[in-house]
């Protein structure tokens, strides 16, 4: 009895979800997880920087996302609108704070400290294990890769 209770205190605690590795919307009635703050209608990781992010033949603001998806051309949004796509709200490690990367883990594209794919705009923004930046034109990211392009 007690082996079984312990393997469903294990089955639950690893089926939690990590809410710090996300870039939700926000509002005044729906907060952030720990150790970010709302910005612009979305929890973020620290200040709003960068040189904004390429989005098409235009350039996002900061307090602005590119919205990507296959009905429309990729247009700027503000943040906390809803991008039936690809959300990105960083091209590259720029666009984040000292010591984070610019990540495109899912449907959205955005600040961490670590991440399992790296956007990037040159190969300054890839990380030494990663450190060749593929693909990146002027309208868009590209990605970190080992080999090189």
């Amino acid at each position: 009895m007690r082996g079984a209770a312990l393997w469903i205190v294990t089955l639950i605690a690893s089926c939690a979800p990590d809410y710090a590795h996300s870039a939700f919307r926000c509002d005044a009635e729906h907060g952030c997880p720990t150790g970010q703050a709302c910005l612009a209608g979305r929890c973020r990781r620290g200040e709003l920087t960068g040189d904004g992010v390429g989005c098409g033949s235009a350039t996002c603001g900061v307090t602005e996302q590119c919205c990507l998806d296959p009905l429309n051309l990729p247009r700027c949004r503000p943040a906390g609108d809803v991008c039936p796509g690809t959300s990105v709200l960083c091209d590259g490690s720029e666009d984040c704070r000292a010591g984070d990367r610019c990540c495109a883990d899912g449907d959205t594209v955005f600040c961490d400290a670590t991440c399992d794919r790296t956007a990037c705009r040159d190969d300054g923004d890839c990380p030494s294990t990663e450190p060749n930046c593929c693909g990146a034109t002027p309208e868009a990211a590209g990605a970190c890769s080992r080999p090189s392009c």
